[in-house]
């Protein structure tokens, strides 16, 4: 986080202002790279799970001591801004295999799953895969994560090819890791990075089997499809979404309602899909609808925000904040990258893991620059604390809206649910143009844009064009 961070900012104070309740940081075990390898990396090759890893050090005078003091203040400034850290872990593979993998010369292959013939598995599609299903493996992993919430104080963990790993090696890890706090975080990517040999390794549609009931928290996953739906899918070319115009209303109802298995989703517990739009991974969530604004599918070509004019700069600005509204209203665990909430960009760049700051960091003067886009996003968070309506809801609906002769209205869809203070209906708007919508038994607007909850009772009677009105009774 701070070599991602231009001109030294706060990022703690910036996330404290924000309202988020956790933050989630890139693998910080030791990998591959040594100390004095300047190349940029995310860090998932790991190496040594179990230290720090050292090239984040100031000072490298004593890079073991250092390293092991300075990720334990990073972690104390947060938990001292009110905020939990969560850890990315990358259990499922290694940097290296043989004499560059300490588990092989420790007893060769015994931890990697192998192929028929002998060779290493590449479900990883990073030329191995660790077995979580061989016992010693198993219990190095809950061991290991045991360590870095005991001694670090981690609060919780993301799991990178969660689908690498069985639901059965989840739900022990999670077992084991509420005994140490029972609001612990345990979430990752049901899928894998390729043909594995795993046997009933983690997806979206097995997540409930990670967990012993649905009175618990249990193990979350990242959900795809409600990203996909919103600004078009990460796989298979240049895909649009619903907030570009290219609509996914059934997707965008079943993710509002949290993709419970009722309404065709995959989870019998709402707070077990994590809706998100833009992560680390792939392009930004402002790249990816400037490339969409600037030319679609038909060449893929970012175009920088200051080149767009003005009428379609307040567009991508507008999709952006839409793009938030979904997320933060949906049933469900809200999760946003960082730089977000004012239009990040890595100029373009799809693939940055192994870029350098000019295209991985988050720069704090676009919190200025876009500084109506932060406060939307502020303003949904406040928002969503302030009720339990968008996480646990109760007579939740999510339907292509109607006009006033009764038609569907494509792109435009009605949402209403009920928490124990307040019931509320939501109009989200991806049209290119202002509709009507129906106030019927409301009484109260609620304003988000100044970052605050703002409730007045002058209704609207329309809700503008790649927006949203929320209202309240």
């Amino acid at each position: 986080i701070t070599n991602a961070l231009k001109n030294n900012g706060d990022f703690a104070k910036h996330l404290k202002d924000l309202g988020v309740t956790h933050v989630q940081i890139l693998p910080m075990f030791d990998y591959a790279q040594t100390n004095d390898d300047k190349e940029y990396n995310w860090g998932y090759n790991p190496y040594q799970y179990n230290v720090p890893e050292g090239r984040y050090v100031n000072n490298h005078d004593n890079d073991a001591e250092n390293a092991v003091d300075q990720m334990r203040n990073m972690i104390a400034a947060f938990h001292d801004a009110g905020i939990a850290v969560n850890m990315d872990v990358v259990y499922n593979h290694t940097a290296g295999i043989g004499e560059g993998s300490l588990f092989d010369m420790t007893v060769p292959k015994y931890y990697y799953r192998l192929d028929g013939d002998g060779s290493y598995s590449r479900g990883s599609g990073c030329g191995n895969e660790t077995a979580s299903n061989a016992a010693m493996f198993k219990k190095f992993m809950i061991d290991s994560l045991k360590h870095w919430m005991t001694n670090y104080h981690i609060n919780g963990f993301r799991f990178d090819l969660m689908g690498l790993h069985e639901t059965s090696t989840m739900k022990a890890i999670y077992d084991a890791l509420k005994v140490i706090d029972q609001n612990v975080m345990v979430y990752g990517e049901p899928w894998t990075g390729g043909i594995s040999q795993v046997i009933n390794g983690v997806e979206k549609e097995n997540i409930d089997s990670c967990s012993s009931s649905s009175s618990e928290n249990g193990v979350a996953c990242f959900n795809d499809d409600i990203r996909n739906a919103i600004k078009g899918a990460e796989f298979g070319g240049f895909q649009q979404g619903h907030v570009q115009g290219r609509f996914s209303g059934n997707a965008i109802n079943r993710g509002l309602m949290g993709s419970l298995n009722t309404d065709k989703g995959f989870t019998d517990v709402i707070g077990r899909s994590l809706n998100y739009v833009e992560c680390h991974d792939n392009y930004t969530l402002a790249d990816k609808l400037a490339i969409s604004l600037n030319n679609g599918t038909s060449q893929v070509e970012w175009k920088a925000y200051e080149d767009f004019t003005k009428e379609q700069q307040d567009n991508l600005r507008a999709q952006n904040k839409l793009s938030a509204a979904f997320v933060f209203l949906a049933q469900g665990t809200p999760f946003i990258n960082g730089g977000q909430e004012f239009m990040r960009t890595k100029q373009g760049d799809e693939n940055s893991y192994i870029s350098d700051d000019e295209i991985n960091q988050i720069d704090l003067t676009y919190k200025e620059k876009f500084n109506d886009v932060y406060n939307v996003y502020k303003g949904l968070i406040a928002l969503r604390k302030s009720t339990d309506a968008f996480i646990a809801g109760t007579d939740v609906l999510a339907e292509t809206s109607k006009d006033s002769t009764g038609a569907k209205v494509s792109g435009v869809t009605k949402y209403v649910t009920t928490g124990t203070d307040a019931s509320y209906c939501v109009y989200f708007n991806a049209t290119a143009e202002e509709q009507a919508i129906d106030t019927t038994g409301y009484t109260t607007v609620v304003d988000v844009t100044s970052g605050k909850v703002v409730e007045s009772t002058t209704l609207p009677k329309t809700v503008s064009a790649k927006g949203f009105v929320i209202l309240k009774k």
